[in-house]
């Protein structure tokens, strides 16, 4: 049997967020909703540097109430302003709106969808008497089932409201189980005991599927070369990384792989290759943004994400590599999916 010891840390909901463009009524709508932005902006910046002067979470949040004056996006203001806890300083540049969710609250106490295509946004109110504003929202077809279930089954979900190139959009967090439900992609048996290693490197991934008893069963790599050619941009680079990975996942699925491992993100370093174009790109992508949609697709796909130290791992590919027939990037993913099943 597999030690499950690799699997990561977080035991936190996994929520998959969903896009939709916001649509408002009238200008005086849609300029009521951009003042609150501005507002809860200001009151994120605020509550950073309350934190940073040593105020507890709850004395920081009834400061800004009294500014924002509304206690729950107040509250929501103290969790962003934690996303930026290592930072010494704190300036947004476009105004914002979140709120977390609550279920009691019918999913979220503040920006509340009421169907697939309407959303209703609290303004508060110095006097206390607080104004909702209707607004429509448009998501894409394929999400609109999984919309209409998250209202229904009045799940706690968070609501982001964001301004992008004069456009208005909301930010839905749906838990990940809802979304399973209408993911068509494969699914493994829970009782399998193969693990893939994952190596990423600047123009490459490479994998490598082994079994319970560390014996390699299959390997597959995926190139994408074409991000080196001119006028190649960091957008479509991203596609193309995304979508090998993501090929890959499905592959080592279809092959009942139940354990996916990587890299720990803290160890990552951006391999280069001799194509100084591909360095220059794929520098630019972020290995944050990388691991997360791995994590994403494997737990689709009811696999188990994991990570391990990549320590001394190239060192030890080198002698490997020659011994196995193998290039180092394929040895070094072999090395990874055996680290995990030796935790």
């Amino acid at each position: 049997m597999v030690h499950r010891g690799g699997q990561s840390s977080s035991e936190e909901k996994e929520c998959i967020t969903i896009k939709g463009r916001l649509e408002f009524p009238d200008i005086v709508a849609k300029a009521k909703i951009f003042y609150t932005m501005r507002l809860f902006r200001e009151a994120v910046e605020r509550t950073f540097i309350l934190l940073k002067k040593g105020l507890k979470d709850r004395e920081a949040v009834k400061r800004v109430t009294r500014y924002m004056n509304n206690a729950h996006y107040s509250y929501s203001a103290l969790q962003r302003a934690k996303m930026y806890a290592n930072q010494n300083r704190l300036r947004l540049r476009k105004p914002q709106l979140y709120s977390i969710g609550k279920a009691c609250e019918k999913g979220n106490r503040n920006i509340r969808l009421v169907s697939k295509d309407t959303v209703l946004i609290k303004m508060p109110h110095a006097d206390g008497r607080h104004e909702w504003v209707e607004c429509k929202v448009k998501f894409g077809k394929k999400h609109l089932p999984i919309i209409e279930e998250l209202i229904n089954a009045e799940f706690p979900y968070s609501v982001a409201v964001t301004l992008n190139n004069s456009k208005f959009y909301l930010h839905v967090a749906v838990p990940l189980e809802i979304v399973a439900k209408y993911d068509h992609h494969p699914k493994v048996s829970e009782r399998s005991g193969y693990i893939a290693g994952f190596d990423l490197n600047s123009d490459r991934i490479n994998m490598v599927i082994i079994n319970e008893h560390g014996e390699m069963v299959d390997i597959k790599n995926k190139h994408f070369p074409e991000i080196t050619q001119h006028g190649y941009s960091t957008n479509k680079t991203r596609d193309a990384v995304l979508k090998a990975l993501s090929e890959l996942i499905d592959y080592a699925a279809h092959h009942n792989v139940r354990y996916f491992t990587f890299e720990k993100l803290d160890n990552i370093k951006r391999k280069k290759t001799r194509n100084k174009n591909a360095n220059r790109k794929i520098s630019r992508f972020p290995y944050r943004t990388l691991l997360t949609h791995a994590k994403i697709m494997v737990k689709k796909r009811n696999g188990v994400f994991a990570t391990v130290s990549p320590a001394y791992t190239s060192i030890d590919a080198i002698p490997l590599s020659r011994k196995l027939g193998l290039d180092i990037h394929t040895t070094s993913a072999y090395l990874l999916a055996l680290r995990y099943l030796n935790l």
